[in-house]
């Protein structure tokens, strides 16, 4: 943990993100939980309340989680022109923001994703809050004209951007190079929790996915290249962790495959049911499709010493040390997949090596508390600077 948990109000962190809790972002909650030596609240549109997290007070905001995505869009857009900010909140939105952000009045507002830092830029400012856009590298800037021009026109008011890709980062500089306060924070995974195995069966190959079942992860591809890799070891496996709605079709192609007694879909799993499965596996597959973040996945397989296979898409090209840690394609490269499966398959010093050095790679770069202490440092840079030009002491807990 960071810090201690007592606080003195300048040090209050209001951290506002679409959706918060959801099962394919434990990372979200883990460096949130992480900030301890603030006194944390969060702001959301949806909320997904588990138990055994920590329970931070919050405001659920009663409107659509994405207007700017959905039927009115248009309509979004166009009250939202004059401003150039075309995600800006709206309306009785926009009120019920500036209520929160009166009432609490934060030293700092963290918002993810991009989006949702555009959404209450506005009444930040017009609040004199400072806010800090973490955005999560899936590239909206390249596929959204909307979103691009509105990055663009609002990028100057952010008092700090977060990228999780070193492609993103450079993306922004290479577009507005007068902006300068950028740090590169990827999701990151708790390298104490996902330990490698001492012992593994060594009977047959064993292969793992962990992610959202949906056609963007590309598992569709990663289950062919399995077929392949089954037809030369009819003992192989391939264990499938996560949900998602791909899973009726995928559970389909499985089937057509003949492989339904060798491809285990175990669903969504805890985070640690995954720690305690994931090293009892030999290689970790990820065919990533178009757009992708930093997959805390592959930080967690690489954690457990596993090597890795996986696409040339967003921020996996900064996770794996191509050759080293393990092996990287091209989208839709099924015959380079196949590949380097059996140049792992064949070989269990490879995979030894490869696996040692994954380890090392995540426990060095991608170790979630790490990153947690380099987002504090980030979030006390800008709440101290705020403060200071308050005329107040920003105190934090150490």
């Amino acid at each position: 943990m960071i810090g201690g948990s007592n606080c003195s109000p300048t040090g209050k962190l209001l951290v506002a993100t679409r959706v918060y809790g959801a099962q394919g972002q434990p990372w979200m909650r883990r460096q949130v939980e992480a900030l301890q030596a603030w006194e944390r609240r969060l702001v959301c549109w949806k909320c997904h309340r588990n138990p055994d997290h920590e329970q931070l007070a919050l405001d659920v905001l009663p409107y659509p989680v994405a207007p700017y995505d959905g039927r009115g869009r248009w309509w979004h857009r166009l009250k939202a022109l004059p401003g150039g900010n075309l995600y800006a909140a709206q309306g009785a939105e926009r009120g019920a923001l500036e209520k929160i952000l009166t009432r609490e009045k934060p030293a700092v507002l963290l918002c993810y994703f991009g989006d949702i830092a555009m959404r209450v830029l506005p009444v930040a400012n017009k609040c004199g809050i400072p806010v800090v856009a973490y955005l999560h590298g899936d590239f909206q800037f390249a596929s959204n004209r909307w979103y691009r021009m509105s990055l663009l026109n609002t990028l100057d008011q952010f008092k700090a951007v977060v990228t999780v890709t070193e492609k993103e980062r450079d993306w922004i500089r290479g577009k507005a190079p007068q902006y300068e306060n950028i740090h590169v924070i990827p999701c990151g995974a708790p390298t104490g929790l996902f330990l490698p195995s001492r012992v593994r069966d060594g009977t047959s190959l064993c292969c793992a996915m962990a992610s959202r079942l949906s056609k963007e992860k590309g598992c569709h591809i990663s289950i062919k290249a399995f077929a392949m890799l089954h037809a030369e070891d009819p003992n192989a496996r391939l264990h499938i962790f996560g949900d998602g709605p791909a899973r009726p079709t995928l559970t389909a192609l499985v089937e057509d495959l003949g492989l339904r007694a060798h491809v285990i879909f175990h669903g969504y799993v805890s985070e640690d049911e995954l720690a305690h499965r994931l090293p009892a596996c030999d290689v970790f597959l990820q065919h990533s499709l178009k757009k992708e973040g930093s997959p805390v996945s592959i930080v967690e397989a690489m954690s457990c010493a596993l090597p890795i296979v996986a696409t040339r898409v967003g921020g996996i090209v900064d996770q794996v040390d191509h050759g080293r840690t393990g092996f990287l394609v091209e989208q839709e490269d099924l015959s380079g997949m196949i590949q380097g499966m059996r140049k792992l398959a064949s070989s269990a010093t490879l995979r030894k090596e490869f696996g040692e050095a994954g380890r090392q790679r995540a426990i060095q770069l991608f170790d979630s508390d790490r990153l947690s202490k380099r987002l504090d440092e980030v979030l006390r840079s800008v709440g101290t600077h705020h403060s200071s030009n308050m005329g107040v002491d920003l105190v934090l807990s150490e």
